[in-house]
């Protein structure tokens, strides 16, 4: 008989399903932000986690309370903050469970160096916070320190990976969260610090990328969770469909955002397109999924979860579009109502859901490396 055992500590499980739904609570803030343009609310960039409540004068702590899109930004500064100290512990404990003890410490001293080379290119970059974006000189030594600490990190996953050492995949995931993490933060921070050199360019890009750190921390949490390795030939054969879909959704996703930042005639029409597409593939992809034992077996909940989502997702996007391209007017000059931003906000948290319930069922009928399973 083959029985699955889980490459790390149930809890580390929990911790990663934990992350996930914490990223998309800071997503769904993210997306709050650009539906009622409170991306420049405040033009100062580093902050500290605890700024607005210790650091910040008397005036900015009362905007916190009384400013909307003040409040906001910084809302959204903090769970960013939040979500890198979620991401740290969950690579940490990754890292812990590495069965070879010169790899584990050596991981363990690469993510101590790329944490502590990131902590002084932000303490480098907030000293100058008041400093005008062309005059801002980047801590060049910092940022080396932070990627030799992610690279030999990294390195060491990869060497496991090659060796198939148990787990190695999920501390690989998991290792490139916390980069992707740190990236993304520093994405959000530049698209304030630099509006006044390249306007928001960076917002968009900013929001794609945010859909790659939920794709990576969704990964680290289906990896980590239990599952019966046994996998017939069309149950991986769906796998692979499931995967097609989850990068047609996340394109579709990334349109989505173009069109929330770049409402062009392009954006707008590769967004359609890709829904159309991105619909019809996965309406085919449950049916099979359904019709399929063994895959449903396997897949059950998150079968289930992406459908709601999928027509859930439908309904929204047909309100978001008429409320943002349906009143004859620029879309840019249409007035943000609470009703409206919260439709658009909605429309694009639950798109992310989708490509998160979608990767999750490609990595659910994918199966499992021999490594991972003890016969």
């Amino acid at each position: 008989m083959t029985d699955f055992i889980r490459p790390v500590p149930r809890w580390l499980h929990v911790w990663a399903v934990l992350a996930v739904l914490a990223t998309l609570v800071l997503l769904a803030i993210g997306q709050l932000v650009t539906s009622f343009g409170a991306g420049m609310a405040d033009p100062v960039w580093p902050t500290e986690p605890w700024y607005v409540f210790h650091t910040a004068t008397e005036a900015e702590k009362e905007r916190f309370r009384k400013d909307y899109a003040f409040f906001l930004e910084h809302s959204h500064r903090i769970a960013g903050w939040t979500i890198g100290g979620v991401v740290i512990v969950l690579t940490g404990g990754l890292w812990w469970t590495e069965p070879r003890k010169v790899a584990r410490w050596w991981a363990l001293g690469g993510a101590f160096v790329l944490i502590a080379g990131y902590s002084e290119f932000h303490r480098g970059l907030r000293t100058q916070h008041s400093t005008p974006a062309a005059e801002v000189t980047i801590p060049a030594g910092a940022a080396a320190v932070a990627t030799i600490g992610a690279a030999n990190m990294v390195a060491v996953a990869v060497f496991g990976l090659l060796a198939r050492t148990p787990g190695a995949s999920v501390r690989l995931l998991g290792s490139l969260s916390l980069v992707a993490v740190m990236i993304q933060g520093l994405l959000g921070g530049f698209r304030v610090k630099l509006n006044e050199l390249v306007g928001a360019d960076l917002a968009a890009f900013h929001g794609i990328f945010a859909q790659v750190v939920l794709g990576l921390l969704t990964a680290v949490a289906v990896l980590t969770s239990r599952q019966t390795p046994e996998i017939g030939t069309s149950t991986r054969r769906l796998g692979r469909w499931a995967s097609v879909l989850a990068v047609v959704v996340f394109v579709q996703v990334a349109f989505g955002a173009m069109v929330r930042h770049y409402p062009v005639p392009l954006s707008q029409r590769l967004h359609f397109a890709t829904a159309f597409l991105a619909t019809g593939l996965a309406v085919w992809v449950l049916r099979a999924v359904l019709v399929d034992v063994a895959a449903l077996t396997r897949a059950r909940g998150v079968t289930w979860v992406l459908a709601a989502l999928l027509v859930v997702q439908l309904y929204l996007g047909i309100e978001a579009w008429l409320a943002k391209f349906g009143a004859y007017m620029l879309p840019e000059l249409v007035p943000v109502t609470p009703e409206g931003g919260a439709i658009r906000t909605l429309h694009a948290l639950v798109g992310s859901g989708v490509w998160a319930a979608a990767l999750a069922l490609a990595l659910r009928l994918g199966g499992r490396r021999t490594s991972e399973i003890v016969h």
